[in-house]
């Protein structure tokens, strides 16, 4: 079936009629039949169902040589097929539509056909077309297929619907001169399906490349194909030359997908890979990948090249890394089962990942979980299973200083709750808002077991040792080593019982809250300790078992709010408010220390008859109580300061936050025998004019040191106006210049648009960039001070200066630019420049990183269509193991 379309003049509609009917009517309402003869009644089922016509200039019909006539933004639509041309001729007798173009006064060929049957699209000078034989002959034609054009002199289509080209090009450009095209004698079209070319050769710029091929195939398919994946070319130092992401693509079915490719490199070494996509609408989508690699040992170690053990490492390297990633749609009352792994060899990434988020990351984590709660029921539940991985220095047997993997599991995280509920909701009561109805239960239940490669030899204590025997060591994860991990499992379960008692109003201003906690955690081993005679050491001994660790405390707290309005009355500023949120609070717990609760142990420590308080359970997972009576007074003063200021002459306000917070908060434990006020902390956030944000936090501790120890005496009591002494200090504050444009930039997620409206598609580039957005500029610092006791002075821990954005140097060439520098060691951080140019049909990359270990550079230039992605050329080379 075709169909053409029209404009909104002058519609009407034509049908085969009965032989009764008139032969004519109005010309908006003109109902045409062939002539009444014996040939009529074979022809009315030529037609097989409305044509729907309209033209701008005028419409005429001859009905006697039955010809209608279409002038001036002539359209057809007619089934599938829409038609629109200067001009259109529709000749009843021989079932044939003729179409062509008009020229205008300086000689150019103006309202061209274009032709669309369903998904196809032609455009040409001159057109006819049988609607009985489904047969079709086009003049200077341009067709899609897909992503792709077919410019041909002469276009010609059978009843199956296969195109037949002459002096055919294919292109995936969409100007009406193409950038480039494979140039072909004869070309056939096979819709949906393929295209097949003659003998062949690629022109770029009218140019002719001197190599051709006898015959050529294009996949054109409407789903999605299987087929080949054409490696990429490039050289790296620690691999030589290499052959990456060559390999198979397999469209399993609609729903997933699958990517087999590999490596190999001239140095020696390999690599494999297998990725795949899933997707189940209105349930889940994610991706999964399993990467594996063999690289040869270093050969280039020597003086000039970098040090760093996970580049130069004197042994093959054989690394493994999976990543998964599954994400349920979100629906009420069904469980979710999501995922997120993250997970392999020690140094894959830094030695393989191209992205540098990956390669500078010192950690990953993995989550699997599935969990449910009910709308209607307040129980919820969750079964979670994690893992992180890190790289830490440990000395090996030679006494080398050598990166280990520390890996750590939770086999399994399991969580029930039952959400807070009122008792008069237990036995069936109405709640009406009474004050006793704010007092509510509830129920949460967590059991989980911790495994780690990290041991201790104090039984993974943890405990510090005065001697070296007490520090931890990272042992590989193989076989040999599981029982000794799992021996040092850490097994508990929690149990939490949050109590509500509401909220009280006093004198209408205040609000007092009461509260009362109780929690308790069950252990499956518990510690002993004793002093072993003559050495500074404790044994220790393990009781397996059940073994119970409860805590609880109350508490009260009164809290208000204080507003105060400067009113200004200004020609900009109206008033500036100024809200105080005082609160002060109550707590108490008792001292779980006490030998009879039996959580704790004194035991000497040294021969000298020093002792120790020691947790029975320390080391372990769970919530162990601390020791010591507390009898707390809370307090914090949070403040926020806001200005009132008139947008126009209309006497409209809006409200421009000062200071968005500025908080301070400490307490006082009456039960201590010392230090009983605690540090004050402070801080600070806000914005300076409106972009630049600023926080600010710190520490204050209010007592004095002498020769770098804290001493129980109050830095006021020494005289002066010295209240406290800032302990550290923490400081962060960014710009960015730009803010339209980098919002712009963050939610542009559209494609690029083509030249051609009329041949308009979707562009599939995978690092699209907007040309249209002219610059972004953000700029960052960060600062940490901590204060050196015995100096008495603060010190710079790290101070680092960022900055970041983009530039549009013209309406084809884009930079994007990422750096920071450590102002405090005075060197470059990781920085990378990167570099599009955009032409048109194909898209030009260079990714630059000059520095650092990382360093490295890639020059790609490629075709923007999928469909031909691997028309490219890279050059890419890493610097990693050589002088810098």
């Amino acid at each position: 079936m075709i169909a053409f379309f029209s404009g909104p003049e002058g519609s009407a509609q034509v049908r085969p009629r009965r032989q009764d009917a008139p032969t004519a009517t109005r010309p908006d309402t003109l109902v045409v039949s062939p002539p009444t003869d014996t040939a009529n009644a074979q022809r009315r089922g030529d037609i097989e169902t409305t044509i729907n016509y309209k033209a701008k200039d005028s419409i005429r019909y001859d009905a006697v040589q039955q010809i209608m006539y279409l002038y001036g933004d002539a359209h057809i639509d007619y089934g599938e097929i829409a038609l629109d041309a200067a001009y259109i001729q529709i000749n009843w007798k021989t079932n044939i539509i003729d179409a062509e173009g008009m020229l205008d006064s300086a000689g150019v060929l103006q309202q061209k056909p274009l032709f669309k049957n369903g998904a196809e699209t032609y455009q040409a000078e001159r057109m006819s077309y049988n609607y009985k034989t489904k047969k079709g002959r086009v003049l200077g034609a341009v067709t899609t297929q897909g992503e792709g054009y077919i410019h041909a002199e002469t276009i010609k289509r059978d009843n199956e619907g296969s195109i037949y080209g002459r002096h055919a090009r294919y292109t995936t450009c969409d100007l009406e001169h193409p950038h480039f095209y494979i140039k072909a004698t004869k070309m056939k079209v096979i819709p949906n399906d393929r295209v097949v070319a003659g003998p062949f050769h690629l022109v770029f710029a009218d140019v002719p490349t001197p190599i051709g091929l006898p015959f050529g195939f294009f996949p054109s398919p409407r789903k999605r194909g299987s087929g080949i994946i054409i490696p990429t070319f490039g050289e790296s130092a620690q691999q030589g030359f290499y052959l990456r992401e060559g390999g198979f693509y397999w469209a399993m079915n609609d729903y997933m997908d699958m990517r087999i490719t590999g490596d190999i490199f001239s140095l020696g070494g390999y690599g494999l890979r297998v990725q795949s996509n899933y997707t189940k609408r209105y349930k889940f989508n994610g991706n999964f990948s399993v990467s594996h690699t063999f690289i040869k040992a270093s050969e280039n170690i020597g003086a000039g090249a970098t040090t760093d053990p996970v580049y130069n490492y004197r042994s093959d390297s054989r690394d493994i890394w999976i990543s998964w990633s599954h994400s349920p749609i979100t629906r009420p009352g069904k469980g979710q089962f999501s995922a997120s792994v993250n997970a392999g060899s020690q140094f894959y990434n830094q030695r393989n990942s191209t992205s540098p988020q990956n390669a500078l990351s010192p950690a990953f984590n993995s989550t699997v979980s599935y969990r449910k709660s009910s709308p209607n029921s307040p129980i919820n539940y969750a079964v979670t299973i994690s893992q992180s991985q890190t790289t830490r220095n440990q000395y090996n047997a030679e006494g080398e200083v050598v990166p280990v993997q520390q890996m750590s599991f939770t086999l399994p995280d399991f969580s029930f709750g039952v959400a807070s509920q009122s008792p008069i909701e237990w036995f069936g009561g109405t709640l009406t808002g009474r004050w006793i109805e704010g007092i509510r239960i509830g129920y949460n239940l967590s059991a989980r077991q911790y495994v780690t490669n990290s041991l201790s030899t104090g039984s993974g204590l943890g405990y510090p040792f005065s001697n070296r025997q007490g520090r931890d060591t990272i042992v590989a994860i193989n076989g040999g080593n599981l029982s000794q991990i799992f021996r040092n499992a850490r097994t508990s379960i929690n149990h939490d019982i949050p109590i509500t008692l509401g909220t009280l109003s006093l004198f209408k201003h205040f609000k007092l809250t009461p509260s009362v906690s109780y929690s308790e955690s069950w252990f499956m081993k518990k510690f002993s300790y004793r002093n072993i005679p003559g050495s500074n050491m404790l044994a220790v001994d393990t009781t397996n078992g059940l073994h119970r660790a409860y805590q609880y405390q109350g508490g009260i707290s009164l809290t208000t709010n204080l507003y105060g309005t400067a009113q200004i009355r200004g020609k900009k500023v109206e008033a500036i408010r100024h809200t105080i949120t005082p609160n002060i609070s109550y707590s108490f717990r008792p001292d779980f220390g006490r030998p009879e609760y039996g959580f704790y142990q004194r035991v000497q420590r040294d021969s000298l008859g020093n002792t120790q308080l020691l947790s029975r359970f320390q080391g372990l997972e769970g919530n162990v109580p601390g020791p010591g009576l507390s009898s707390a007074i809370s307090f914090s003063i949070n403040n926020n300061v806001e200005m009132k200021v008139k947008t126009d002459s209309a006497g409209v306000f809006k409200k421009v936050s000062l200071i968005d917070a500025f908080n301070l908060a400490g307490s006082y434990n009456m039960a201590a025998d010392s230090f009983k006020l605690s540090n004050i902390n402070v801080n600070l956030s806000t914005k300076l004019f409106n972009n630049v944000g600023v926080t600010l936090s710190g520490s204050f501790d209010p007592y004095q040191y002498v020769n770098g120890r804290r001493v129980n005496r109050y830095l006021v009591e020494d005289g002066g106006f010295r209240l406290a002494r800032l302990m550290n200090l923490n400081f962060n504050t960014g710009f960015e210049f730009n803010q339209k444009a980098r919002q712009q930039q963050t939610e542009s997620g559209a494609a690029a648009p083509t030249n051609l409206p009329s041949l308009q598609r979707t562009l599939t580039a995978a690092d699209y960039v907007d040309f249209n957005i002219p610059w972004t500029l953000s700029v960052d610092l960060t600062s940490n001070f901590t204060r050196d006791n015995l100096t008495d002075r603060l010190v710079n821990n790290a101070t680092s200066a960022g900055i970041n954005g983009s530039v549009t140097l013209t309406d084809k060439w884009a930079v994007n630019y990422t750096t920071s520098y450590d102002l405090k060691n005075r060197i470059l951080s990781y920085t990378n420049i990167g570099i599009t140019r955009d032409l048109h049909c194909w898209q030009m990359s260079i990714d630059w990183v000059p520095f650092g270990v990382l360093q490295r550079y890639s020059i790609n230039i490629n075709a923007k269509s999928a469909l031909l992605r691997d028309l490219r050329i890279r050059r890419s080379e890493s610097a990693t193991g050589r002088p810098f």
